[in-house]
């Protein structure tokens, strides 16, 4: 208590820093709706804002899922065209080495049959070359016959000596024997000719086979390289697909994203005429704070005529009412003793209450009713009990101030730590942070206030321990 009054000044601008705070929660969020440059005014709290903000959110990160799922599709489609096409070459390849087999053959199977054909000339030319000496031994047999002659005996009587008669027979015997040997020569040439007709025409036949079988498997990597084109075609047409959709998703994940740069734009607004009404209210508040210091000291000394100006603890009425009937909870669940209640004391308004029970410390604290977070101070460490201001955060130390309907805020000092966020809907009853002694705070316990359309005050007439 001593410490406390030996610091009124200290104790002022902490309630003077904790009531802006409070008053900023309490605005209802108006900004211009510049759609038709109108001055239409449109009541879009930062939590209509935010839950519209994480909506879209959660749109684009549907659409980005759809987007990977749908790039993994055609990636997927793209390397089994791939894999087709490299198929399809390969069966083209085959095809062009068939192909130049077939030519291969087919110029062996044309040789043959040139080949053919010659022999076939040849043997006809023998056969009439054989045909000849037949008929010209005929003749000869015929005009013997004829004559009646026999022929060793016209040539033994038509010599005129012996030795002419061994020469004619020599003669006649040499004819006979070259006729014969002729006819035997040539029939040798047509038998060999024959022969190699016949080992050319089975070539020729193995070479048909051959081709014709190279015909078939021909037909067969056709037949295969039809299939993988159209499978090609097939797998193309789903990649367009594929990109077509990606298009789309895209413009939609775009208009999205184009919403949430609005969405911002939007929030930045709320917050610049949060801002403007909050140091609005500040001056108001300011205004007001000196008017009533300055009824005070007047009540004050006129009470005490003979205290020359000094400051006296005034006993603050202190009746526990009935809770109304607007939908508050208890803000420290478990804990009930008010170690400083609401009022006037050392020349200062205390306006809100300090829950300290023993062992209250590291207990939770809670939303004392449902609405949106829209202060968080977070970032002091001094969690002791200590007779003079650590300096964070005005004296309040880690503090949460959440605004209700746009009409009711309540504020939550000396938090050990806040485990919420500014934006953040909360329920009644739900945990915001845990009690400490952070800021300007003698022991652990929780300064908890309620401002009604900007102005603080009993919390004991909203809740009850």
């Amino acid at each position: 208590m001593s410490a406390r009054m030996k610091l009124p000044y200290i104790a002022k601008k902490i309630v003077s820093v904790a009531c802006c705070a409070a008053l900023s929660a309490a605005i209802v969020c108006y900004y211009p709706d510049v759609t038709n440059n109108k001055s239409t005014v449109h009541a879009r709290t930062l939590q209509e804002i935010q839950e519209e903000r994480e909506q879209r959110q959660q749109e684009i990160n549907a659409l980005q899922a759809q987007l990977d799922s749908l790039g993994a599709d055609k990636a997927n489609t793209q390397a089994y065209q791939n894999t087709l096409m490299q198929q399809a070459e390969l069966i083209r390849q085959n095809i062009a080495s068939v192909n130049l087999e077939i030519d291969s053959i087919q110029a062996d199977i044309d040789a043959t049959e040139a080949n053919i054909t010659r022999l076939e000339n040849d043997i006809a030319a023998k056969q009439e070359a054989i045909n000849k000496k037949v008929e010209e031994f005929k003749e000869r047999l015929y005009s013997m016959y004829v004559s009646g002659d026999n022929s060793l005996a016209a040539v033994i009587l038509g010599s005129s000596s012996f030795y002419d008669t061994i020469v004619n027979i020599e003669m006649v015997n040499r004819i006979a024997e070259y006729d014969e040997d002729l006819i035997n020569d040539i029939l040798d040439d047509i038998s060999s000719m024959e022969d190699s007709k016949k080992q050319l025409e089975s070539e020729k036949l193995t070479l048909e086979m051959k081709r014709d079988s190279l015909e078939t498997k021909k037909k067969e990597k056709e037949a295969e390289l039809a299939d993988y084109n159209q499978k090609m075609a097939q797998t193309q047409e789903v990649i367009n697909n594929l990109a077509l959709q990606e298009q789309m998703v895209n413009g939609d994940k775009a208009a999205l994203e184009g919403d949430l740069s609005a969405l911002d734009n939007e929030a930045e607004q709320v917050k610049a005429a949060i801002e403007r009404e909050r140091q609005l209210a500040q001056q108001r508040y300011e205004e007001e704070q000196r008017r009533k210091a300055q009824e005070e000291a007047e009540r004050q000394a006129a009470l005490n005529p003979s205290s020359g100006g000094g400051t006296s603890y005034v006993t603050p009425s202190y009746v526990v009412p009935n809770p109304s009937s607007v939908g508050f909870t208890w803000p420290a669940p478990g804990y009930c003793y008010i170690s400083s209640p609401y009022g006037w004391r050392w020349g200062r308004l205390h306006a809100g209450i300090d829950v300290g029970d023993a062992g209250i410390g590291g207990g939770m604290a809670v939303a004392a009713r449902s609405g949106t977070v829209v202060s968080v101070y977070n970032s002091c460490h001094d969690d002791y009990p200590k007779s003079s201001s650590c300096g964070c955060n005005g004296g309040y130390g880690n503090c949460v101030v959440i605004s209700h309907d746009g009409t009711y805020s309540t504020l939550y000092g000396h938090l050990r730590y806040a485990t919420v966020s500014v934006g953040q809907y909360v329920e009644a009853g739900q945990q915001i942070g845990a009690i400490g002694c952070t800021g300007f705070s003698t022991g652990d316990h929780l300064h908890f206030e309620v401002w009604v359309n900007g102005s603080r005050q009993n919390p004991l007439s909203f809740v009850s321990p």
